[in-house]
């Protein structure tokens, strides 16, 4: 995918960000005002974790849903906002990942090869503390990208990261998202130094809501609870 294409890509998505049917899971009273829990959407019913080879430190494994949620994000080297959430996720992650809840970076998409130690060494240069880099190991090192981050837009099909998923433990995809908005000022227009210096929505009240709601298993449905 060359630099125009890219351009592109971020484009339609993001005039497509808030389009959508809301996830159901998260649709409930609690979060139901909340902006980022509006950007994950009801995935299609045909959405499924493929059966690929995850590497990770502990070697060579497919991908086995656990207790509770597990927030996946689907990244690569080439994406920057990618690099730039999940700064932010790891952040979170140690406040409110449990025994029931975590969250997952998976590289998938790479243009180049690249190893178990590169892959770490390039989310730890970001600014990535305490998540441990995991790559998606099919054959072109990009199942996941071409199967889980394909979507359908007024201009046609596309792909693109970052992609959020929301996988309970029975391996169900329950939401997707393509990236937290950028935690700006409402009401007045961003400046470029503004937007270079922004979190994302994760690090906001928004973001804390979703991730205790989901450590805690509260979603509608009460599909966490009981899985």
């Amino acid at each position: 995918m060359g630099e125009a294409q890219d351009r592109a890509t971020a484009e339609q998505v993001a005039k497509s960000l808030m389009s959508g049917p809301r996830a159901e899971a998260l649709d409930t009273p609690a979060l139901r005002g909340n902006i980022l829990a509006f950007t994950f959407k009801q995935p299609p019913t045909d959405l499924v974790v493929p059966k690929v080879k995850l590497e990770r430190r502990s070697g060579l494994h497919g991908f086995q849903p656990e207790p509770g949620l597990t927030l996946v994000s689907l990244w690569a080297p080439w994406c920057a906002p990618c690099l730039l959430e999940l700064k932010d996720l790891a952040e979170q992650q140690r406040l409110y990942a449990n025994k029931r809840f975590r969250i997952l970076p998976i590289l998938t998409g790479t243009r180049d090869p690249i190893t178990l130690a590169e892959a770490q060494g390039t989310l730890e240069k970001a600014g990535v503390r305490g998540l441990e880099a995991v790559v998606d190991r099919s054959p072109a090192s990009d199942s996941l990208f071409e199967q889980l981050t394909r979507r359908e837009t007024p201009g046609g099909s596309i792909k693109g990261l970052p992609c959020n998923l929301l996988i309970d433990a029975r391996g169900k995809v329950l939401a997707r998202q393509f990236g937290a908005p950028l935690d700006l000022p409402r009401g007045t227009k961003p400046t470029p130094e503004m937007r270079a210096n922004a979190r994302s929505m994760w690090m906001a009240a928004d973001g804390h809501a979703l991730l205790k709601a989901l450590r805690d298993g509260e979603i509608a449905g009460s599909v966490a609870r009981a899985s």
